[in-house]
């Protein structure tokens, strides 16, 4: 039998779902980044009351989001903070009670997952955190094409979650070398949204991947969230570091997408 995995179940992630909803859901949407809890909403096919998923005590939010397009109400569903098994079972709840409802997915929409920095390596020493980001960094680079492949669209065209610009390499180094914690900050912020988000590193301890395409799919949103928090898990835990820039062997084994997948899985 395996063992539980102690160490997976103490790290906290949230899951934001961006979505399209029927104007007829009968979800109340808040205002950005000031949602409203979502207490149930109207089933599809046949109008009937069905109570929104909960984890504990704790529920969603429903809030606008500008870069999300129609045809129907623009809804970002905005998980609480979720953890171990029991969170994940209620991300898959909220999930299908999204599908209930109605909700839909375009291009223009995401599936961003947060994860607790500290949570994964134990401190909120801001060096520590420095180290992380930089290990996080040259991992997600190397797997660039798998992360963006696992979605099955263009997401690193999305002016929201591009792929590392040119001068994340250095600014990665400063969050791990520069002593001043105000400069770390500084760095991390001037990483931009790209496929993991730093901004928030210093200030919160989170990092988040926007790299995920929208979806209404549970089993691509375990994907997601799997990948996300794996990541993480490797960053804290390698040691021997290579260079930002893909070496021979990574490249030959993410030619394409499905390789990607295959070697960020197999590695």
């Amino acid at each position: 039998m395996k063992k539980p995995d102690i160490k997976a179940a103490s790290v906290l992630f949230g899951v934001e779902l961006e979505t399209s909803i029927p104007a007829t859901s009968g979800v109340q949407v808040g205002s950005y980044h000031s949602g409203t809890p979502v207490a149930g909403g109207l089933r599809k096919t046949d109008g009937t009351v069905i109570a929104a998923p909960k984890f504990g005590r704790l529920t969603w939010r429903a809030e606008r989001d500008g870069s999300i397009r129609g045809p129907g109400v623009p809804c970002e569903f905005v998980s609480p903070i979720l953890h171990g098994e029991q969170g994940v079972s209620a991300l898959c709840d909220f999930v299908g009670w999204m599908n209930e409802i109605g909700a839909t997915v375009n291009d223009s929409c995401g599936c961003h997952v947060t994860v607790s920095v500290d949570s994964v390596i134990g401190t909120s020493d801001q060096n520590k955190r420095g180290e992380f980001a930089k290990k996080l960094a040259h991992i997600a680079q190397w797997h660039a094409r798998s992360i963006y492949g696992q979605t099955g669209t263009g997401r690193h065209l999305n002016h929201y979650s591009h792929t590392f610009a040119a001068d994340v390499a250095h600014l990665v180094r400063t969050m791990e070398r520069h002593p001043s914690p105000r400069t770390k900050n500084d760095a991390a912020v001037a990483c931009g949204r790209g496929m993991v988000n730093f901004r928030k590193l210093f200030s919160h301890g989170l990092v988040e991947f926007r790299a995920f395409a929208g979806t209404t799919n549970l089993q691509k949103v375990q994907h997601h969230v799997a990948t996300a928090i794996g990541l993480c898990r490797r960053a804290s835990e390698v040691e021997c570091l290579g260079a930002f820039k893909k070496n021979k062997n990574q490249e030959a084994r993410t030619r394409t997408a499905a390789d990607g997948v295959k070697f960020l899985w197999e590695e």
